[in-house]
């Protein structure tokens, strides 16, 4: 008999029947992921019009809807790699839209979206991963983190919104860093490190699931981009200083090449995941 897959425990026959099965029973399932098998046709022998066995898959139907829905690991790979896809993609935008002037100003709205699909999708893995491995830590540190690095950005946006009002006001032609500045960029740095450990809580915990020490890796080199890029905001900072401000470029250039490098890491990472490690 023939049917369609409905879940990972119920198949729909051509009678119109459901059938209850055990996915040891689908012969052909090798090492995909059943919960992304929705919808797929398969091949049957029934027992007690209740039971399906000898169970082939002739037909896979994996669709968008069963991938964002499904907590595997499976499902939680392909939402990471697409989320860091989209993110590198928005990050190769971002440098044309500042070098060269013939890409439309709308693909900056775009890149506006892509970063929110990217953070949507990545977010969705994380929280995929913490199903499937049963984890009460992952998703939790991921949260706190984001909570800290959104306060931490709408301080900064404050504070740069304050100094250039208090630089009309004053009418000063000032463009470097004031002292109120400088503190909430102090203050930013110890958010900056309290996100960084719950980061690094993140990425430990991934690569002790997934057996991949990359993940480490990418972090560490992550860590490095962002100290670079402190440095280059201070040393922006001192525009009277013409030498510190050229270094500051090559130093923003350095960063963007070692946060490539990470990425390309964490990307191997997700990559490589393909089941969680037994402690």
């Amino acid at each position: 008999m023939q049917g369609k897959i409905l879940s990972t425990q119920l198949i729909i026959g051509d009678d119109g029947k459901h059938y209850e099965y055990d996915k040891n029973d689908v012969v052909n399932l090798g090492n995909k992921d059943l919960a992304l098998l929705t919808g797929s046709q398969v091949d049957f022998v029934s027992f007690d019009e209740r039971v399906a066995k000898s169970i082939y898959i002739i037909n896979e139907n994996v669709n968008v809807s069963s991938i964002l829905s499904a907590d595997s690991i499976s499902s939680a790979r392909t939402k990471a790699l697409w989320g860091i896809g989209l993110l590198f993609f928005n990050f190769i935008l971002d440098i044309g839209l500042q070098f060269f002037n013939f890409i439309p100003d709308i693909w900056q709205n775009i890149g506006y979206i892509i970063a929110i699909v990217s953070f949507v999708l990545y977010s969705m893995a994380i929280y995929s991963v913490s199903k499937a491995a049963a984890s009460k830590s992952l998703f939790k540190n991921y949260i706190i983190a984001l909570i800290i690095s959104f306060f931490g950005f709408s301080l900064l946006m404050l504070a740069i919104i304050f100094d250039a009002i208090v630089d009309v006001l004053a009418n000063s032609k000032d463009v470097g860093i004031g002292a109120s500045m400088m503190a909430v960029l102090l203050f930013g740095g110890m958010l900056v490190l309290i996100v960084e450990i719950y980061f690094y809580k993140i990425h430990a915990e991934l690569a002790r699931l997934s057996g991949s020490s990359l993940f480490l890796w990418s972090f560490w080199i992550n860590v490095v981009s962002v100290l670079l890029y402190f440095v280059f905001i201070i040393f922006t900072g001192f525009p009277s200083f013409v030498i510190l401000v050229g270094f500051a470029n090559i130093i923003k250039f350095v960063s963007s090449a070692v946060s490539i490098i990470a990425w390309v890491l964490h990307f191997i990472a997700w990559w490589r995941f393909g089941k969680v490690e037994k402690r």
